[in-house]
């Protein structure tokens, strides 16, 4: 059930969810380990009062047809037609090491925007109704994370149509961000892509047991991200970033994520 999970974390019945919910609850429904939540706490510093949140819902599309007919459906209702979010679709070519074929991404602006979106889910029989009954009938649920930058480029990634996902396990987030912020905008002058966007995350809700953060490199089209990707990964530059970071930080699984519809 795509949006259940996530609706589990926000438990509606009451009048005030957020403080109704203990971070027990929050540890059990998402099965979060404690280093990764100091982890979290660390880098909360660097991330800008303006962060949005994307909520990554990552599924396995055994209909894709049917998958892509029942969240367009969703997508049209009075529901998502009024909450302040992009609303996307993308395809994992290919998906690495991950179950996951396909990937429902809303992102909201700030946190008022999130909390009103998921408070008129759960009153919309509609959204409901084919989110949790008719989806399931033709795809696995495979995770569900609530995302945010720690620090990016500050380009708009809505422009973007293609991107590099490179998920990691980081054990000193400060140390990896300032040697990465370095790197990735040396490299993004030396190939070009400035004007795309680029940057470094991490789920807060919803935490996969592989990785802690995440890297992104967003691209026009699929040749010039497998053109910029190759060019990268046999530059000194790279070289020289990887010496500094190896001991800090483990790449778990790379995934080239295509934008296959905007709703």
């Amino acid at each position: 059930m795509v949006l259940e999970g996530i609706w589990e974390i926000f438990d509606y019945r009451f009048v005030n969810p957020i403080v109704s919910l203990t971070f027990k609850e929050v540890l059990t429904i998402n099965q979060l380990k404690m280093k990764n939540y100091f982890l979290a706490l660390l880098v909360f510093s660097t991330i800008s009062l303006e962060a949005q949140y994307c909520v990554f819902f990552d599924l396995k599309a055994e209909n894709p047809e049917m998958v892509v007919s029942t969240i367009t459906a969703a997508m049209n209702t009075e529901w998502a037609k009024n909450i302040q979010a992009t609303k996307s679709l993308f395809a994992y070519l290919p998906n690495g090491s991950t179950k996951s074929t396909h990937s429902l991404q809303l992102c909201f602006p700030n946190e008022e925007a999130f909390e009103k979106a998921f408070m008129s889910y759960g009153q919309s029989m509609e959204a409901r109704l084919l989110f949790d009954e008719r989806l399931p009938q033709y795809s696995i649920d495979v995770s569900q994370s609530i995302n945010t930058p720690i620090w990016y480029n500050g380009q708009d990634w809505a422009n973007d149509n293609v991107f590099m996902l490179y998920q990691m396990e980081v054990t000193n987030p400060s140390l990896y961000l300032k040697e990465f912020k370095s790197f990735s905008q040396k490299m993004a002058k030396k190939l070009g892509y400035e004007n795309n966007s680029y940057g470094l995350a991490f789920p807060i809700v919803g935490k996969n047991a592989d990785f802690s953060h995440f890297a992104w490199i967003g691209s026009p089209d699929i040749k010039t991200a497998l053109s910029n990707t190759k060019k990268m990964l046999s530059d000194p530059l790279f070289a020289e970033f990887s010496s500094k970071v190896s001991g800090i930080r483990k790449v778990v699984n790379s995934v080239m994520s295509v934008r296959v519809m905007d709703f």
